[in-house]
């Protein structure tokens, strides 16, 4: 039987990508149908919504931040019946007091432009969302779930690369479902160049922010190893139970035998 396309096909989002299909512990796929990854989802069309509804979505988790969303709404996904969780990876503030290249009120960003550098610097500093969002992965009520940002590639990446690793997906696995968003960005990235206030703020950001490369991904797995022990070991030390991380595979992966 063939799988089901990675790609969900959607006007209004261009990066929204089933998780299923890859191979993690004993053996066992993680389930078609179940977890998604997506950028913004605010622009969303009415033909969009009624796909996601016939999926049966019942949970949204945005990793952007207040900022974003305060400047572009929930979007037509609001009115439904769906569970929403702002858990801000970046606390950036509303009113605009924080520049582009100094995102967060909570610390500064990594010196220099280290993609893989910035996304272990995600741990730290949005450490409370991302135990958050695991958190809410644990449980069964939240699935089918689509965990998003703005352009489903850095914040979206590193708790993809997060969920992947502690259901025991390869490496190479990972940092493949990673690059997929290279074939994707330049849609997003057309889409923010037409809103004034973002093609301003995208202006002040270097170029090498919106790349989308194998050895990012690597670069940042290396040191999730190096620096904290891997996947697992960060989630416990951050505050995760071992009981909902137990839960959360169960959840992501198909059944045993």
């Amino acid at each position: 039987m063939d799988a089901p396309p990675r790609l969900v096909p959607l006007e209004g989002s261009f990066n929204f990508r089933d998780l299923g299909g890859y191979r993690g512990l004993d053996g066992r796929h993680t389930r078609w149908g179940r977890l998604f990854r997506s950028d913004a989802l605010h622009e969303l069309t009415d033909e969009d919504v009624a796909t996601l509804r016939a999926m049966g979505l019942r949970t949204v988790i945005d990793l952007r931040t207040e900022r974003e969303l305060h400047r572009s709404g929930r979007g037509p996904l609001e009115p439904e019946l769906v569970a929403f969780h702002h858990l801000a990876v970046v606390q950036e503030g509303v009113r605009g007091t924080v520049t582009a290249d100094a995102e967060s009120l909570a610390a500064p960003a990594p010196p220099g432009d280290d993609l893989a550098e910035r996304y272990l610097w995600y741990l730290e500093v949005g450490r409370g969302s991302l135990v958050e969002a695991l958190t809410v992965l644990g449980g069964a009520d939240h699935y089918p779930l689509v965990f998003h940002c703005a352009a489903g590639k850095d914040r979206t990446g590193v708790l993809a690369a997060l969920v992947l690793e502690l259901v025991g997906v390869d490496r190479e696995v990972i940092v493949a479902d990673y690059v997929i968003t290279a074939e994707r960005i330049r849609f997003i990235l057309d889409r923010w160049r037409a809103e004034p206030e973002f093609a301003e703020r995208m202006a002040r950001i270097p170029p090498s922010r919106f790349s989308v490369e194998a050895p990012t991904m690597a670069g940042f797995l290396d040191g999730l190893a190096e620096r904290y022990g891997g996947a697992r070991a960060w989630a416990l030390a951050a505050g995760v139970p071992a009981g909902v991380l137990d839960h959360l595979v169960e959840l992501v992966l198909e059944p045993a035998g």
